[in-house]
C-alpha cells in the first residue's frame, strides 16, 4: 500500500470528525479572506474613498470575530477527536498482533536476524503512530488553506493582476525546494527513529536489569555506554528536526518576502492613484493565506516523506499480515465502555481424557540447542513430572507444547484430536500454565489473579487456599486491594510464585501446568500446596521439577538429557534402573526421609 492509501483508511475510519474538521478549516481560511474586505473598506473610508459607512465595517468587524471564534473551536474539537481515535486504532492494531505471536516471540525478526526490541516496539507504538495521524490532519489543513489561498488569489486578480502575480510567482520556489528536500528529510527520519528506539530500549534493560549491573560493578560502564547512544540519537534528531525547521522557516519567510515584494511593485500604483490604501491593506493581509497555503504544501511533501518511514515500521510489526493490516477498522472504546469480556465455559470437548505428544522437535535457530523427538501422554488425573539437570530441555518442551515456540515437527493430539495451532488452543479453560519466572502486573493483587475473569463467576478464595496465601493476604493492609507493584515489586518471591499458582486455580482448568513452581518455595510450603491441590479433587499435571515431594507424588516421572527423553516411569523404577534419575535424586537440597 502506498502512504495516501493509509491516509485514506484512517479518514474512513472516523469520517464524520474528518469532514467537520474540513468544513471548519475552509470555512475558518476561506472566511479570513473577509478580512481583507474589512481592511480595504476601513482604510479607503480613512482616505475618502469609502464605498461602507464606519457602522457597516464595524459590524462586519464583529460578525468575522464571532464566526471565526465558532469555526476555530469546532475545527479544534473534531480535529483532536480525530487524532485521538486514529492513533487509538493505530495502538490497537499493533498491540494486537504482538499479542497474537508466540509468547517468546511477539516482536518481529529483522533483516539482521535480530528480533526487534522493546525499545523499537514502544518507539512505534508512540511515535509512529501519533507521526501518521498529524499527517493525516495535515491534508486538512491543505484542503481549507487551499481554498482560503484561491479566493484571496481571485480578489488580487480582479484587483490588479500584475501586482498580485508579481507579488506571488517566486514564492513558488518554497514548495519546490521542499520536495527536492524530501528524499533527504525521509533518510533524517529513518536515523533519528532508529536512535530513539536505541535509547528507548536501553533504558528498559536498565531497569530490567538493575541487580545484575550492580553486581557487576557496571554502573560507571553503563551510564558512559548510555551517553554514548544518547549521543547519537541528539545527532539523528538535530538533523532530523534541523531539517523539518529548515523547511518551515523557508516556507514561513515567505510572508515577510511577499510584503517586501508587494511594497515595490505597489509603489507606482498607489503612486499614480490607480492603487489605493486600502488595496495595499487588502493584499497585504492576503500575504498570509496565500504562503500558508503554499507553507502546508511544502510540510505536506516533507511529512509524506516521513510518515512512510512510520508505515513500513508499522508494517514490520504486524508480522506478515497484509499491508494496511495497520490501519484495518476495529471497534476502540473511547467514549463508550468497553464490553466484558467473555467467560468461557468449559465445552465438552474441552474436558481432557489423553494428551498425545509424538516426536516434538524445536532447534533454536543459530544454535543446536533445543528438544529432539520428545514422545509423552498424560491421561487425566494423572501427575507428570518432567526433571532433568539445568539446560535439559525442560521448560523449552512446554513452550514448544504451549505454542510459545514453534514445533520444527511432531504432533499434539488433545482426546485424539489434532492441535493444530498450540498457542490458540492450549489456553483455559483447557490450560492454565505458571512460568518458572511468574510475571505480574502493577496493579492490584485481584486483578493479577482475575486478569479480567468475573469475580462473581469463579471462587477466588478457594485459590487462594489452594496457594497457601490466605495468611500473607491477610497480613496485607488493603488485601487483596494491594498494589503489587511492576513486576511484582512489592511482594516476596514466593508470594509472587503463589500468586501465579492461585492465578492458575481461580480458572479450574483441565490441566495444570507448573515450569518448577517451587524455585522460590520452602519445601513445607510446596508440600502443603500439593496437598490442597489434590484435597477434594485429582487435577491432571504437568510438572516441571526437582524436589522430592513432586517426585514422590508423580505417576509417571520423564526424565531429559541434552534435549532428549532417556527415560520414563515411576520413582521406584528410575531410582532403581536410571543412573542419571539417581544422580538427579541426590543431588536434591532435602533429606532423604
Amino acid at each position: 500500500m502506498k502512504t495516501y492509501q493509509y491516509f485514506w483508511k484512517l479518514i474512513t475510519y472516523r469520517p464524520i470528525y474528518y469532514t467537520i474538521d474540513v468544513i471548519a478549516m475552509v470555512f475558518n481560511l476561506g472566511l479570513f479572506t473577509a478580512q481583507g474586505l474589512i481592511l480595504r473598506a476601513f482604510f479607503n473610508y480613512l482616505t475618502g474613498d469609502a464605498q461602507f459607512s464606519l457602522a457597516w465595517i464595524t459590524a462586519g468587524q464583529i460578525g468575522y470575530s464571532l464566526l471565526t471564534i465558532a469555526g476555530t473551536v469546532g475545527a479544534m474539537l473534531a480535529f483532536n477527536h480525530f487524532l485521538y481515535h486514529t492513533t487509538a486504532l493505530l495502538i490497537r492494531n499493533l498491540l494486537n498482533r504482538i499479542l497474537q505471536m508466540p509468547g517468546s516471540r511477539p516482536l518481529p525478526v529483522q533483516s539482521d536476524g535480530q528480533m526487534m526490541s522493546t525499545g523499537q516496539a514502544i518507539s512505534t507504538l508512540r511515535d509512529d503512530t501519533q507521526e501518521m495521524a498529524y499527517g493525516v490532519a495535515l491534508i486538512d489543513d491543505l484542503i481549507g488553506a487551499s481554498v482560503g489561498g484561491l479566493i484571496a488569489t481571485g480578489v488580487m486578480l480582479s484587483i490588479n493582476p500584475l501586482v498580485t502575480i508579481g507579488t506571488f510567482a517566486p514564492l513558488l520556489v518554497v514548495v519546490l525546494i521542499a520536495h527536492r528536500l524530501g528524499n533527504y528529510a525521509e533518510k533524517l527520519r529513518k536515523a533519528g527513529r532508529k536512535t530513539t528506539s536505541g535509547v528507548t530500549g536501553l533504558i528498559a534493560d536498565m531497569f530490567h536489569n538493575a541487580e545484575a549491573v550492580k553486581a557487576a560493578g557496571a554502573e560507571e560502564r553503563l551510564i558512559t555506554h548510555f551517553r554514548h547512544v544518547n549521543d547519537q540519537r541528539k545527532a539523528a534528531m538535530v538533523k532530523d528536526k534541523l531539517m523539518t525547521q529548515f523547511v518551515s522557516v523557508l516556507s514561513g519567510g515567505t510572508a515577510d518576502i511577499g510584503v517586501g515584494l508587494l511594497l515595490l511593485l505597489a509603489a507606482q500604483g498607489m503612486y499614480a492613484g490607480s492603487f489605493t490604501i486600502g488595496d495595499f491593506a487588502l493584499f497585504a493581509s492576503y500575504v498570509w493565506p496565500i504562503t500558508h497555503m503554499m507553507r502546508i504544501a511544502a510540510d505536506l511533501v516533507t511529512r509524506y516523506r516521513q510518515v512512510g518511514v512510520s508505515t513500513a515500521r508499522m508494517d514490520e510489526m504486524m508480522q506478515g499480515l497484509p499491508a494496511g493490516a495497520a490501519v484495518a477498522h476495529n471497534p476502540i472504546y473511547l467514549r463508550h465502555a468497553r464490553p466484558p469480556l467473555e467467560h468461557k465455559h468449559k465445552a465438552t470437548a474441552d474436558r481432557l481424557q489423553t494428551l498425545q505428544v509424538s516426536d516434538l522437535s524445536f532447534t533454536y535457530p543459530g544454535s543446536e540447542n533445543g528438544i529432539g523427538r520428545i514422545s509423552l501422554t498424560l491421561k487425566r488425573g494423572s501427575f507428570t513430572v518432567i526433571t532433568g539437570r539445568i539446560g535439559a530441555g525442560k521448560t523449552t518442551l512446554l513452550k514448544v507444547l504451549l505454542g510459545l515456540l514453534s514445533a520444527d515437527s511432531g504432533t499434539i493430539l488433545w482426546n485424539d484430536q489434532p492441535v493444530t495451532a498450540p498457542d490458540r488452543f492450549m489456553n483455559p479453560p483447557r490450560i492454565a500454565y505458571t512460568a518458572q519466572v511468574p510475571h505480574l502486573f502493577s496493579d492490584k493483587l485481584l486483578e493479577n489473579l482475575l486478569l479480567g475473569l468475573p469475580s462473581d463467576k469463579v471462587d477466588v478464595e478457594r485459590a487462594i487456599h489452594a496457594a497457601v496465601l490466605e495468611d500473607d493476604v491477610a497480613a496485607m493492609e488493603q488485601g487483596l486491594a494491594t498494589l503489587v507493584g511492576p513486576k511484582g515489586v512489592r511482594l516476596s518471591g514466593g508470594q509472587v510464585q503463589r500468586s501465579a499458582a492461585a492465578r492458575m486455580f481461580v480458572r479450574e482448568p483441565e490441566l495444570y501446568i507448573f515450569d518448577d513452581l517451587s524455585s522460590a518455595l520452602d519445601v513445607n510450603t510446596e508440600r502443603i500446596l500439593w496437598e490442597r491441590l489434590f484435597a477434594d479433587s485429582h487435577p491432571t499435571c504437568l510438572v516441571v521439577s526437582h524436589r522430592r515431594p513432586a517426585l514422590r507424588r508423580a505417576d509417571q516421572i520423564i526424565v531429559l538429557q541434552e534435549g532428549k527423553v532417556v527415560d520414563v516411569g515411576t520413582l521406584d523404577e528410575l531410582l532403581e534402573r536410571s543412573a542419571e534419575m539417581r544422580d538427579l535424586w541426590q543431588g536434591t537440597d532435602e533429606p532423604a526421609h
